[in-house]
């Protein structure tokens, strides 16, 4: 119930256009533009780390599909039972702000691979470290905020990221 108790404080925090704003963040066409506009960035001022760069977010995407949104989100429900998102769980006290999700709360897919991708973009980009983290700050409290996850949710979601970060850049150090 602690959890719970945490999700509805920051429910209720906001207005109409606080809400619009973190209703964008957490869009998922929000989302692909900005990822596909960083990768153009990159391509654009560095194009001799490219294919590197690529290669890293094409590892994490990978990884976020495969493990995240395929074994986690989908193989896993067939042995155990799924974590209601709060405001699914909790109707009388969390209202849903933004696009309604009904799969498994748990991890927080959002997160996961926002963490992912600005690990790899750290990487490459070290001065990218504190508008990343803020990104990743906004991000958090935005899910809290719309009442689909769970703190533990977001927890898992941030270290499944930076695992799957860790593993690309290992995996292109290990290449190069």
């Amino acid at each position: 119930m602690f959890e719970i108790k945490i999700v509805q404080y920051f429910n209720r925090i906001g207005s109409k256009n606080f809400d619009d704003f973190l209703a964008l963040v957490n869009s998922i066409r929000f989302l692909a533009i900005f990822w596909v506009a960083i990768i153009i960035i990159a391509i654009i001022k560095h194009p001799e780390i490219i294919n590197s760069f690529l290669v890293a977010v094409g590892i994490v995407t990978i990884l976020h599909f495969g493990i995240t949104e395929g074994i986690m989100k989908h193989l896993l429900l067939y042995f155990v039972p799924k974590r209601k998102r709060p405001y699914v769980a909790y109707p009388d006290l969390i209202k849903s702000i933004g696009k309604k999700f009904s799969d498994s709360s748990f991890p927080s897919s959002h997160m996961a691979s926002t963490v992912a991708m600005l690990f790899v973009v750290i990487a490459f980009y070290p001065s990218l470290l504190f508008l990343s983290v803020i990104f990743v700050l906004v991000m958090a409290f935005s899910r809290l905020h719309s009442g689909m996850h769970y703190p533990s949710d977001i927890l898992a979601g941030i270290i499944l990221g930076l695992l799957y970060g860790w593993i690309a850049m290992e995996i292109l150090k290990s290449v190069s």
